[in-house]
């Protein structure tokens, strides 16, 4: 289980992945579990579906690669040789200033360094880097013991007008084989993309959902579940219009 705190406003909240801690303070406090993968009978909070992806990483690799789109295959071997890097490094601040510049532009909600370190030994950062500049990065939720891996943050440079987005497209797909490749050689077993607007009329999240699609996971249903004041606090958020802090 990954399980860690955040502070929104003057309120800690506990958010949980993969299953659910349960004790009887979790009833009346602030907290959050997302993607269970144990199974409960009953549990005394609002339980929520939602959808991802996932990459079965027990096949053999030759067919993960396989059902990648052939554009995704394409698209890495021109990254190569376009001088691409891509490598897994713990450069906090690096990550969060590029990651909230991403944010910004796309309007948003942006991280901190005290929230990514809070995380702690559960989150893994890589970066996709040409000629010294970060194109692209993304962000981990990691779970050794159940063998799950989930994408949590995604930035790249393409809403920068002073690069090639071609360029950074490309160094973003490779950034992405490479994390599924390091990941199945540690031993992990999923490999999730983080969420999947399943129905959405949301155009630029269809843009996302078919960008996830083209490296052939399947589609899951998610179990999520929220303690009753923490629900709550998020109905009064959407109301009064400040969804993205809570």
């Amino acid at each position: 289980m990954v399980s860690y705190y955040k502070k929104i406003y003057f309120l800690k909240v506990c958010e949980s992945w993969f299953s659910y801690p349960f004790n009887l303070k979790n009833i009346f406090s602030f907290n959050v579990s997302y993607h269970l993968k144990n199974t409960a009978k009953w549990i005394p909070a609002v339980k929520v579906y939602s959808h991802t992806l996932e990459v079965d990483l027990q096949k053999d690799i030759n067919l993960i690669f396989a059902n990648f789109s052939k554009q995704i295959r394409q698209q890495v071997k021109v990254s190569e040789k376009e001088g691409t890097t891509c490598h897994f490094k713990n450069d906090v601040e690096s990550f969060v200033a590029f990651f909230n510049e991403f944010a910004v532009k796309k309007n948003t909600y942006q991280t901190s360094e005290s929230r990514i370190k809070d995380i702690g030994e559960n989150l893994k950062l890589s970066f996709a880097i040409n000629n010294g500049v970060i194109l692209a990065a993304h962000s981990y939720l990691i779970d050794k013991e159940i063998g799950i891996v989930r994408n949590l943050h995604s930035a790249t440079k393409r809403l920068d007008e002073n690069y090639d987005r071609n360029l950074i497209g490309r160094a973003n797909k490779f950034l992405t084989v490479t994390d599924i490749i390091y990941f199945k050689e540690q031993g992990f077993k999923i490999f999730d993309f983080g969420g999947f607007a399943k129905d959405t009329e949301n155009e630029s999240l269809k843009g996302i959902n078919n960008y996830k699609l083209q490296f052939g996971g399947e589609l899951v249903r998610c179990t999520n579940y929220y303690s009753f004041n923490y629900w709550i606090l998020k109905k009064i958020s959407k109301l009064l219009n400040l969804s993205g802090k809570v």
